[in-house]
């Protein structure tokens, strides 16, 4: 059972499984990028060999290199289960993977525009692939993946260029929630009624359309409002409804009855994060003296990207592995430990005094959370393929 919503297992059917190199790619990034947080944290300027300062190695490591490896994965894994349209050969993934490790030696060479470029190429790769599946199968449903992942790649582009740099971050987060939003919107629903059917019991979702669209229409207008105005009282005013929006449509999916799986409880506060970003967001906007812009990205980045992240990764490992909901301790701790590692963060402007434990405690925890996820998926992981 897994995250492209297609709970049949194959059986007697080797397949090419492009998540297994770009699962492993994001493990590598994320603790790359969290090791560059543990340096800011110490007050250390430069990341190592690279020259770049320690917060924009960790952004590049993480927002332009776990998060695509991650989407990649996923995409190719799921795009043909979801369109119909045949998988991607393995030469391709390799020829993405060869991308991805231009781009780090790109990095190491001290060139970290041209680091970006090549992630920003990968994106783009990945946008052709994506397009030409949607567009041979007249999949409409995905073409707003499409839409976003045009986003994400063009605010690369702008990084690597560098022009914009606030604006092209801000378009990058935005690309990356809004995917979340539409992922997690058919992940967690469908995986919820799988585990509790798999439990032996019963549930029924009960979606009702008018939220699902006062949700979407309230997160796209909090999105491209604090894209263009992220100060603007009226963008204050589209994340309060955004927040409301978005926790009535999650509250209907039932998260109480995945308490005891921790995959499928990990989507579900992977979730809720988003609902957090929004209110921080406007609370910051409101009364910035209270919070600062970066507790509310950090609820993004940290909450709802790091903690989807690994439990969609784990979903997607566990159904072609067939671990179903198997009970995982290095898995269930790897949740534990990034849920602490976003509360951590998010205490960092209420205790100022207690900055430097903070957040070195909040990069240790990420690092702890993936180094858990590799123990818990190691095997699944590095086998070639499914029989």
């Amino acid at each position: 059972m897994g995250a492209d919503g297609n709970f049949k297992a194959c059986k007697n059917k080797p397949v090419h499984l492009p998540f297994r190199p770009f699962f492993l790619v994001a493990v590598v990034d994320a603790v790359l990028g969290g090791s560059g947080w543990l340096q800011s944290a110490f007050g250390l300027r430069a990341f190592g060999p690279t020259g770049l300062s320690a917060g924009d190695w960790h952004r590049d490591m993480l927002l332009f290199g776990m998060v695509p490896a991650v989407l990649t994965g996923f995409l190719l894994t799921a795009l043909p289960r979801w369109t119909g349209h045949r998988a991607v050969s393995s030469h391709t993934t390799y020829l993405l993977i060869l991308l991805w490790a231009c781009g780090r030696v790109a990095f190491l060479q001290r060139l970290p525009s041209l680091g970006l470029a090549f992630s920003a190429i990968w994106v783009l790769a990945l946008l052709l692939i994506a397009a030409k599946a949607v567009i041979a199968s007249r999949d409409r449903r995905n073409f707003k993946i499409l839409l976003l992942l045009v986003v994400f790649c063009g605010s690369n582009g702008l990084v690597a260029a560098p022009y914009q740099v606030e604006l092209a971050l801000r378009l990058a987060l935005v690309s990356i929630i809004g995917l979340v939003v539409i992922i997690g919107g058919r992940v967690v629903p469908a995986l919820t009624i799988a585990y509790v059917e798999s439990a032996g019991g019963q549930i029924v979702l009960s979606r009702s359309v008018s939220r699902e669209r006062a949700a979407a229409l309230m997160t796209i207008c909090a999105l491209c409002s604090w894209v263009v105005a992220p100060a603007a009282q009226l963008t204050g005013i589209a994340c309060v409804l955004a927040a409301f929006t978005q926790a009535m449509r999650a509250a209907q999916w039932k998260g109480w009855r995945s308490l005891s799986s921790s995959t499928v409880l990990g989507l579900h506060i992977g979730y809720g994060w988003i609902v957090v970003g929004f209110a921080s967001l406007a609370v910051h906007i409101f009364a910035p003296a209270m919070l600062g812009q970066a507790t509310a990205v950090h609820a993004w980045t940290i909450g709802a990207i790091g903690t989807m992240a690994l439990a969609i990764m784990a979903s997607m490992i566990r159904k072609h592995s067939r671990l179903a909901f198997m009970p995982s301790r290095p898995a269930t701790g790897a949740l534990a430990a990034m849920t602490t590692c976003s509360l951590s963060r998010q205490l960092i402007e209420a205790l100022p005094g207690y900055f430097g434990v903070l957040a070195s405690l909040s990069g240790a925890l990420w690092i702890v959370a993936f180094a858990l996820f590799m123990m818990a998926y190691v095997r699944a992981l590095f086998l070639v393929s499914e029989k």
